[in-house]
């Protein structure tokens, strides 16, 4: 990846940017993801190092509002997932921006991203407000989302498009499911005894088909405990 020296005037080189991702977005030419990740993740890092991430928050959100009603929802989301990875010390910002960015994955119809971005604010939930609403709803987000993928995986992978890395083989995506389901049922265990049954009978039915690890007797124990 190219680097920018750490001297580098930051705002004009945002701005520089700005200016050419917007332009080509208005004209509609092609913009390369990767050329755009790497420039904005240097500029990024450079604002980190000179003390100055809240700034680089503020334009950066603008500009991913502006890629949004461009029509360009994969740029806008590798703003915000570069942001997101920016402020994991900040648990605000990175609330706020995980729900924008999976406002975007879910605009753009993008179960990946949706995913993702569901489980950025699952992590946060589960330490700010363990067993509440949110914390059951981002599941239930990133169950839809992991449904979708396991069940159309074909499809899916056909219009997916990452910056970085490509899809994980469908066995990864069924056992995030699993482990979801199970997830969801201990939250509901106590308030819903039925439902959290049948989040469980289907995780248990997803890894009858892999290696019965410690996720498989999780789900075993839990259900064991329902019974009684």
């Amino acid at each position: 990846m190219r680097i920018i020296s750490r001297n580098i005037n930051t705002v004009n080189a945002f701005s520089k940017l700005e200016k050419q991702v917007t332009n080509s977005a208005k004209q509609r030419k092609a913009i390369d993801p990767s050329e755009f990740s790497a420039k904005l993740h240097d500029i990024g890092e450079t604002y980190v190092s000179s003390n100055n991430l809240t700034n680089f928050n503020r334009i950066s959100s603008r500009l991913a509002e502006n890629l949004v009603s461009l029509g360009e929802g994969s740029l806008a989301g590798a703003v915000y997932s570069l942001l997101i990875k920016l402020n994991q010390k900040n648990t605000e910002a990175l609330e706020k921006f995980a729900t924008n960015a999976l406002a975007i994955a879910k605009r753009f119809h993008d179960p990946i991203h949706i995913m993702a971005r569901a489980n950025d604010l699952k992590e946060i939930y589960k330490v700010t407000q363990p067993n509440s609403d949110k914390h059951l709803k981002t599941l239930q987000t990133e169950k839809r989302a992991l449904k979708e993928i396991c069940e159309n995986y074909t499809k899916v992978q056909g219009r997916f498009h990452t910056i970085k890395r490509a899809m994980k083989p469908v066995e990864g995506y069924e056992l995030k499911l699993a482990a979801i389901r199970y997830e969801i049922a201990q939250i509901l265990k106590d308030s819903n005894k039925q439902l959290a049954m049948e989040e469980l009978e289907k995780a248990d039915a997803i890894m009858q088909k892999h290696d019965k690890g410690g996720l498989y007797k999780k789900i075993q124990r839990l259900l064991e405990e329902l019974k009684k």
